[in-house]
């Protein structure tokens, strides 16, 4: 382990218990997608507490801060944090349980809020080591389209600290506390949504020839949706998963509108362009076949989420130095996503796992009523956090 590492190691254990408080703090007063209006002026407060440079209301209310290195030149890293919880009624029990009902912190953004703030601590402690800038972004709206990140980006502010590397790390329950986890390349899936109306003319449940079976057609648009998967090969296989049919009707009346909605996954974007027209294509055709009108809406999600495959190989070296070399493991994709994609689109960056699972209570399943961390795992994403920052200011 070398200087930079002890140091940062001895000062995540001085401030351990502090930031165990600042996540029970978020975990208690969780607040929905842009709309994180307390969240973001209590991170303002203590900003203004450990007099730290930072720009406030980014893409509503968002927080860019920095700290300057004092070892002369050097990169501008990004460190980054979400403030959203998710609409989820908390059934943990737990002494900080949520106190806004319906809202909980059941993604980990608490966690990773409290660990970027003990990490602005301990690199402005250290700020005689390192050259450079490293910026610390507390984003809203991840949870939610066009996803804050996109948003945030579009700010002068953040054109203005335009950085050389931008870094996440986020909590995953598969993972046992202490280790980290790293994907060099693709790592999380597109993600878009779908939208779709079928209207035409409803009627009695006995009486089909005198209408249209709305149920019938989107029936039958459903599986020819889920059918266009099967034109790609293995490697690139996509997802088109529907989650929600809705046919107001009744036992005999056939609506005269069913409602579909689902989601299309992909780790690749020409696949995704494709699978979009081929979508389209499949809601013309069945809407001429049956005379109905079918409107399909697919509004922009995420894009893939690319971690540089460079700075993750070195993310996963310095992981080894400051954690152990048992302590980190490279990981498969998921198909999941994450609006971290729009940075990693235009910027080289690195998105890594933190693991939390206890080894007594076992697994917390991520966007759950019951999820919680085995808090002792932020000690690890504190450390490594801070590490990443400081020794990529100077290239290594």
């Amino acid at each position: 382990m070398d200087k930079i590492a002890e140091i940062i190691t001895q000062r995540a254990d001085e401030i351990f218990d502090e930031t165990v408080r600042l996540r029970r703090h978020f975990h208690m007063y969780p607040e929905l997608s842009f709309k994180e209006y307390k969240t973001s002026e209590f991170i303002c407060g203590f900003l203004n507490d450990h007099k730290i440079d930072y720009i406030k209301d980014l893409a509503g209310t968002g927080i860019i801060a920095w700290v300057n290195g004092k070892g002369g030149k050097g990169k501008v890293i990004m460190l980054r944090a979400e403030m959203d919880a998710l609409p989820i009624i908390e059934s943990t029990a737990l002494d900080y349980a949520s106190k806004n009902r319906g809202i909980m912190h059941a993604c980990g953004h608490d966690a990773h809020m409290a660990m970027l703030m003990s990490s602005i601590r301990i690199i402005k402690d250290i700020r005689n080591e390192f050259g450079g800038r490293i910026a610390f972004i507390f984003q809203p709206g991840e949870e939610v389209a066009p996803g804050g990140a996109k948003l945030l980006m579009e700010t002068q502010a953040f054109k203005d600290l335009e950085p050389d590397l931008i870094i996440a790390q986020h909590v995953l329950p598969e993972l046992e506390t202490g280790m980290t986890g790293f994907r060099p390349g693709k790592y999380m899936a597109s993600s878009d949504e779908l939208h779709i109306s079928i209207k035409g003319r409803g009627g009695h449940a006995a009486l089909p020839g005198q209408g249209t079976d709305q149920v019938r057609i989107g029936s039958e648009l459903v599986m020819r949706l889920k059918d266009t998967v099967n034109d790609y090969r293995s490697d690139e296989l996509p997802v088109v998963g529907i989650g929600r049919f809705t046919a107001e009707g009744s036992a005999n009346i056939i609506p005269e509108e069913v409602q579909i909605q689902g989601t299309i996954r992909t780790f690749n974007e020409k696949v995704r362009e494709d699978l979009k027209k081929k979508l389209s294509s499949v809601c013309t055709h069945i809407q001429n076949k049956y005379g109905v009108h079918v409107n399909l809406k697919i509004p922009d999600g995420y894009p893939v989420l690319v971690n540089s495959y460079e700075h993750a190989k070195r993310s996963c070296e310095m992981a080894e130095i400051i954690n152990g070399k048992k302590m980190v493991k490279e990981i498969d994709r998921r198909m999941s996503s994450e609006d971290f994609a729009f940075y990693s689109q235009k910027y080289p960056a690195v998105f890594y796992r933190l693991g939390v699972k206890s080894r007594t209570e076992g697994m917390k399943g991520l966007h759950s009523p019951d999820f919680t961390i085995d808090e002792k795992a932020m000690l690890t994403g504190l450390r490594t956090l801070s590490y990443l920052g400081v020794r990529f200011t100077s290239g290594w």
